[in-house]
């Protein structure tokens, strides 16, 4: 691969220890990456993403002073095109919000899978830029009285969507069709297991048939038969599995 082709990453860690194994992990398993420079504090971090404009940023949550988190967030607004992958040791808090907001992340100690996964999706990403509604989606979802916004992958980039609009979400194949509150909808090329590994710190999205992934705070009621139905506020009949039966009964009781 040409240098111009290469990924350009830059790694922010307050650890030379963890900046060291990182490099040397990139340097053994993805040779597509090419690491520019290495920050141990946010505002030195700034600084160089300002500077060479990389590809990807992998982004220390816990440091001193300025978080990772916070670093994120001052870069709204500067056309920052990098995705930043959120390296962890743990603040289950900050996966949700990752998880709802598309943002990627490595849990400490990073394992080999993991690390090649992260940097497969960088390659997907090359083709898709749009960085900022992503960072714009984890900044709302961080806030400590938010309503849940969802980063949905649409053609050429990401748009948000509020979690409490959605009622439910139906599989069509590879697609997937999000239904709202107000009548709209949208068709996603992704498939349901997608938005449920999305949702699943969202406790009141259950998947109520292999087909159907439900907001259950839009449930009126539930009639029983082989599986049963769910009704919602919107008058839709949702249908529930003989194989997940339990788990929606367990969740109304």
């Amino acid at each position: 691969m040409s240098e111009s082709t290469k990924i350009k990453a830059i790694i922010i860690d307050d650890s030379s220890q963890a900046r060291k194994l990182l490099r040397l992990m990139l340097l053994e398993l993805a040779t597509d990456v090419q690491v520019v420079g290495e920050a141990e504090n946010a505002e030195d971090g700034l600084r160089m993403i300002l500077k060479h404009q990389p590809d990807a940023i992998f982004l220390d949550i816990e440091m001193p002073g300025k978080s990772g988190l916070q670093l994120a967030e001052s870069l709204i607004g500067k056309n920052i095109q990098g995705k930043v992958v959120f390296t962890t040791a743990y603040n289950a808090y900050a996966l949700k919000a990752f998880r709802l907001s598309a943002i990627d992340y490595i849990l400490k100690p990073i394992q080999e899978d993991q690390l090649e996964e992260a940097v497969e999706k960088l390659k997907e990403d090359k083709k898709n830029r749009d960085n900022e509604v992503r960072l714009k989606a984890l900044s709302e979802n961080l806030q400590e009285d938010r309503n849940d916004v969802l980063c949905i992958p649409i053609v050429g980039g990401y748009e948000y969507l509020p979690v409490d609009e959605i009622e439910y979400l139906e599989a069509d194949g590879s697609y997937v069709k999000i239904n709202c509150t107000d009548q709209r909808s949208k068709i996603v090329s992704k498939n349901l297991k997608y938005f449920e590994t999305a949702l699943e710190s969202t406790p009141k999205f259950l998947r109520s048939h292999r087909s159907f992934l439900v907001n259950m705070d839009h449930v009126t009621s539930y009639f029983k038969s082989e599986g049963g139905n769910l009704q919602l506020k919107s008058g839709q009949v949702i249908p529930v599995s003989r194989e997940r039966k339990q788990d929606v009964q367990n969740y109304l009781s």
